[in-house]
């Protein structure tokens, strides 16, 4: 398992390429390449503010969650999300490293193109199980 998180994780050249103000048409075909339409989606969520970093108070918890097409997607930073795609193409077919939610959550964290969202951890305990759904 140890193997696998590794692989959900950007090489630190990626997050180079990521953190600089503007991707060049290079930086653009390497990810492309690499994660195929996944990095399409994922650049096309951020760009839309559609990755929230929720902080709950007085816990000073963080739970990330990417608004998909169908619903908001829980994203455990390189390691977890709650979409179907997760499962199926991460888990069960190992076809991909990463969903495309997992990969816009990072683009967004490395990018500071987040929604920043304060709530309360009675607010966290309600959304939790809309967001742990797995359908």
């Amino acid at each position: 398992m140890k193997d696998k998180m590794s692989k959900m994780s950007l090489p630190r050249h990626e997050i180079e390429m990521l953190e600089k103000t503007d991707l060049t048409q290079s930086d653009i075909e390497h990810f492309t390449d690499k994660y195929g339409k996944r990095f399409v989606r994922a650049l096309k969520a951020v760009e839309k503010k559609r990755v929230f970093k929720y902080n709950f108070r007085p816990s000073e918890t963080t739970t990330w969650i990417v608004r998909g097409q169908r619903r908001e997607y829980l994203v455990i930073p390189e390691i977890y999300c709650t979409c179907r795609s997760f499962y199926q193409d991460v888990v069960i077919a190992r076809d991909s490293d990463m969903c495309y939610h997992l990969l816009a959550q990072r683009i967004a964290e490395t990018r500071n193109q987040f929604q920043d969202v304060d709530s309360t951890d009675q607010d966290r305990r309600k959304l939790y199980v809309e967001w742990r759904r797995t359908d």
